[in-house]
């Protein structure tokens, strides 16, 4: 019985220090992967209580091989807890090579990319922030784009990406 307690608690402390304890945010949301409109925005709430530290943020894309083009634009609007809103970014994110060749980790049709967009970022209030994505490309309607998140973590010497 020592020895099965043992070897539970060795495997949970393996498990737990395992953890990236860097990561701040991460989610990531279903776009309608037939048809991914201009105007359909994902909503993203972050609370923040660590205004000291510096973060980096990035964007999580799952696109499948029906996607028509080699990169995608994204508009990222921030809202601060007090109401104020920055004016919004817009990313690039190239989920394929020119040649033709998919950028990403996945077999078969589906592809997953972190795009790496702001790094060293200080939030200046506490509380809760909210982050609108939307697509910018030329169509109104998007083909191929199955999800697309929002990871932020602390920024640390190691992370640079």
């Amino acid at each position: 019985m020592r020895k099965i307690l043992f070897i539970m608690g060795l495997s949970l402390i393996c498990f737990l220090g395992s953890c990236n304890s860097d990561i701040v945010y991460d989610n990531t949301q279903t776009v309608n992967e037939k048809a991914w409109k201009r105007k359909d925005k994902l909503e993203f709430v972050v609370n923040i209580t660590d205004t000291h530290s510096f973060y980096d943020f990035a964007l999580n894309v799952r696109n499948t091989t029906d996607y028509p083009y080699c990169n995608i634009y994204f508009f990222v609007k921030t809202t601060f807890p007090d109401g104020s809103v920055r004016m919004q970014d817009t990313v690039e994110c190239y989920v394929a090579y020119l040649d033709g060749g998919w950028n990403g980790n996945g077999s078969g049709h589906i592809k997953d990319n972190r795009f790496w967009f702001t790094q060293k970022v200080a939030f200046p209030q506490k509380g809760k922030y909210r982050f609108e994505i939307t697509q910018a490309t030329r169509d109104t309607s998007l083909l191929g784009i199955k999800d697309v998140g929002l990871h932020i973590e602390y920024h640390t010497e190691k992370n640079n990406k």
